[in-house]
């Protein structure tokens, strides 16, 4: 189950990857653009960490788990390019990305202590709590990049406070 679970933490955390370079791609908003930049190279990392752990138990990644998850991603990317940049939703979608590998790390932190493998154990507390520090700068970011998204809006999404917005009114009989 422990070599299961590293399989499964590698490829979530190349879907992340992946999903994060749509989004870089999709993104032109320095505020969000760098952070998204930073997740990516510490997911990165986390790949190449994984790897490792999983080449010192003579295993390697699951391409079938990797495969499964790269179609995800690709569902994102086009995901990304359909929204077209909008900044709140772009970091919507990064905030996911980031919480979704937590509970992987945490289940693998946990059957690695079990397994007698404290480096992975440490190495997947480590990589959770970076997964919480980038959706945490993101927090910090709502309300800034809300106002860049809805300034980038060609329509308000509700009528005005005042205006008659009825089908009545619409047909002229209101």
């Amino acid at each position: 189950m422990f070599l299961a679970q590293l399989r499964d933490v590698h490829a979530l955390e190349r879907l992340v990857d992946s999903g994060l370079g749509a989004l870089v791609s999709a993104t032109a908003v320095p505020e969000l653009r760098g952070p998204l930049q930073a997740h990516r190279a510490v997911t990165r990392e986390h790949l190449a960490a994984l790897e490792a752990r999983l080449a010192a138990h003579g295993a390697a990644p699951s391409a079938a788990r990797d495969t499964g998850l790269a179609l995800a991603a690709l569902g994102e990317s086009l995901l990304a390019r359909v929204r077209g940049g909008h900044p709140a939703g772009n970091a919507r979608d990064a905030y996911v990305l980031a919480h979704l590998a937590v509970p992987g790390y945490e289940l693998l932190g946990a059957l690695a202590g079990r397994a007698g493998d404290e480096e992975t154990a440490r190495l997947a507390r480590r990589y959770a709590a970076d997964e919480r520090s980038a959706a945490a700068v993101l927090d910090g970011l709502w309300d800034r990049l809300l106002e860049l998204s809805l300034g980038r809006a060609t329509a308000p999404s509700v009528p005005p406070a005042g205006v008659p917005h009825t089908l009545g009114d619409q047909a002229g009989d209101g």
